[in-house]
């Protein structure tokens, strides 16, 4: 039986194909996958987010705005650290 995934599922589906069809044109790298439910929590600036996928020299995150907007873009690997539990600030509807 085929489930069908809510228009939030799908929104970020298509994210993530938009995502990776834009990703940054000097690596060439194969885009490896965190697991969904073993993402790095992350701090990129002062933005939190979650790490979705990566390749040597950039990474995936996704991350809700303060109006609960989904985003996800590419940013480089020496602007991302991550974070325990207790220092993320990050949303939980993630």
């Amino acid at each position: 039986m085929i489930k069908h995934g809510s228009p939030d599922d799908v929104e970020r589906m298509m994210a993530r194909m938009d995502a990776e069809e834009s990703r940054p044109i000097d690596d060439p790298a194969p885009i490896n996958d965190f697991p969904k439910y073993g993402r790095p929590l992350v701090k990129v600036g002062e933005l939190y987010g979650k790490a979705v996928a990566w390749t040597p020299h950039y990474g995936l995150i996704e991350w809700l705005d303060v109006s609960g907007k989904y985003h996800i873009g590419w940013a480089h690997s020496s602007s991302i650290k991550r974070v325990t539990p207790d220092e993320w600030k990050g949303s939980s509807s993630l």
